[in-house]
């Protein structure tokens, strides 16, 4: 069997333009395709190389709750304009630092979806991080 190429994580959402707006134009994500057949919609959108999220409206099936997602950023600057940019969502964990070490934070994205937003990365101590 070949290895994966890709990984997708698809999305049956009410509104394509909300999800873009967010996960697009707030965090810097770049559109790489779209379409729209018959009552179906849909977009994707590159994460990193090799990694997407699809959303699609219009199908009719809604499938029980979004799976989370996790984005992984190069610095602990990054994931802090991250977090300014995304604006006022519903913060699940503000930022800081994860039992693990990793630095980052989580939100709530507009269908609900658990969003971490994350980095390996220690390049240097913030006033938000928690012990």
């Amino acid at each position: 069997m070949s290895p994966p190429r890709a990984l997708w994580i698809p999305f049956e959402v009410d509104d394509i333009e909300e999800s873009l707006a967010f996960y697009r134009d707030r965090l810097g994500l770049s559109e790489v395709d779209s379409w729209s057949v018959d009552d179906e919609r849909g977009t994707v959108l590159e994460v990193a190389p090799g990694a997407f999220l699809e959303f699609v409206s219009g199908r009719g099936i809604r499938q029980a709750g979004p799976p989370p997602l996790a984005v992984e950023l190069p610095t602990v600057s990054a994931v802090e304009h991250a977090f300014a940019a995304l604006g006022q969502r519903p913060v699940n964990r503000p930022p800081g630092r994860y039992p693990r070490g990793h630095f980052g934070f989580e939100v709530s994205g507009p269908t609900g979806e658990r969003l971490m937003v994350w980095t390996e990365k220690r390049d240097h101590s913030t006033s938000s991080e928690q012990g």
